[in-house]
């Protein structure tokens, strides 16, 4: 490596030598140097490096992407194609006159445009990361498709963490407003979302190895974490809230009865709070479920791939993602029946206290 210019050009002819391979560069001291001098010990150097790896697909295509990436532009896009339906089906949904129960009319409510907004973004990333992975494919390199897909993906993430605070606190389903310690769970899940996507975009212009990867990968592994923790947060307090306000109604009750305790009726109130409760709860365990799968199972599922399958971990996030999706929208789908209780508001000094409660207001008027 004299002061010219080297070039390097090598071709990987037989089976035996395909496999997953790295560039590192790594400067080595002289036999003779004494390994004790500074000098030695403290050298550095810089360089410029134009490097082309390319790869060939099964119809004998020049491909820039590694061999377990090739086949990512159409799974992108086949998952893409599948989004694009639970969309349409979402909408649907939303729009016919007859699709709740009983034949008559869904209630939509305010989330329910939340949740089309995110499966429209959904759709919309996934599908310019395959453009992006097609691209790159082509020609090596796609810088403005990858802008696109940075801008999607993180409006994305924000809607996606955003409506699963909002469900988890009953917003819209259960309250109309939220109340000052929701607004800051939120307010702290958006600025770690920023903080999220400015890791992505510097990672994706740093080197693997370099100390600023390994502190933003870390950073990002962090944010991710603590966002993931930040969302299940509101579900508790709801799950809470459903239970000591069914325990309330039930020593309410019991008093009235003479200690006894009787099962509430099917169309009942309490009935209906009771089925709110197993619903919070398991959203909570699909929430949990949910990270668990993409953030630690997929993880250790990639270590176990070969270079030719790498591929399977974005498969597998996506298909989990999918089912999340759907599930999410069964479970919180509008129906005719508005099968959750009102709001009681309790003003106590400079707080508001929402309880998720049946509110029984014939009787508090008698009181």
């Amino acid at each position: 490596w004299k002061p010219h210019t080297p070039s390097v050009d090598y071709t990987f002819g037989n089976a035996e030598e395909e496999g997953m391979y790295f560039l590192i560069y790594q400067v080595c001291q002289l036999d003779r140097a004494d390994p004790n001098d500074k000098h030695f010990r403290e050298i550095r150097s810089t360089f410029e490096l134009d490097i082309s790896m390319k790869n060939f697909d099964a119809f004998g295509n020049v491909s820039y992407l590694t061999a377990g990436e090739m086949v990512l532009p159409r799974v992108f896009l086949y998952f893409s194609i599948s989004f694009l339906t639970c969309t349409v089906i979402w909408i649907q949904m939303l729009r016919s006159p007859g699709g709740g129960r009983g034949g008559a009319r869904p209630k939509v409510l305010p989330i329910h445009h939340m949740m089309t907004a995110l499966l429209v973004l959904k759709t919309l990333s996934i599908f310019f990361e395959s453009v992006r992975y097609h691209y790159i494919r082509v020609t090596g390199h796609a810088e403005f498709w990858s802008f696109v897909y940075y801008t999607f993906a993180f409006l994305k993430g924000t809607f996606l963490f955003t409506v699963i605070l909002l469900i988890g606190s009953g917003w819209s389903f259960v309250k109309p407003f939220l109340n000052a310690r929701e607004k800051k769970v939120v307010a702290v899940v958006l600025l770690l979302q920023v903080i999220d996507n400015l890791a992505l975009v510097v990672l994706n212009a740093e080197t693997e190895g370099e100390q600023r990867f390994e502190d933003w990968t870390a950073v990002l592994h962090l944010v991710d974490i603590v966002c993931c923790c930040a969302v299940l947060v509101p579900i508790v307090w709801s799950v809470n809230a459903l239970e000591k306000s069914i325990e309330q109604n039930a020593e309410s009750k019991a008093a009235e009865a003479g200690g006894a305790k009787a099962t509430p009726p099917p169309d009942s109130e309490d009935a209906k709070t009771l089925e709110k409760l197993k619903l919070f709860r398991s959203f909570y365990l699909l929430v949990v479920a949910y990270v668990y799968f993409t953030r630690i199972i997929v993880y250790l599922f990639a270590t176990m791939l070969d270079y030719h399958h790498t591929w399977l971990r974005y498969a597998v996030t996506e298909l989990g993602t999918l089912t999340f999706y759907v599930v999410v929208g069964i479970k919180f789908r509008p129906v005719a029946d508005n099968q959750y209780a009102p709001v009681r508001v309790k003003e106590d000094d400079a707080t508001t206290e929402v309880e998720m409660g049946k509110m029984r207001v014939g009787k508090q008027a008698k009181d």
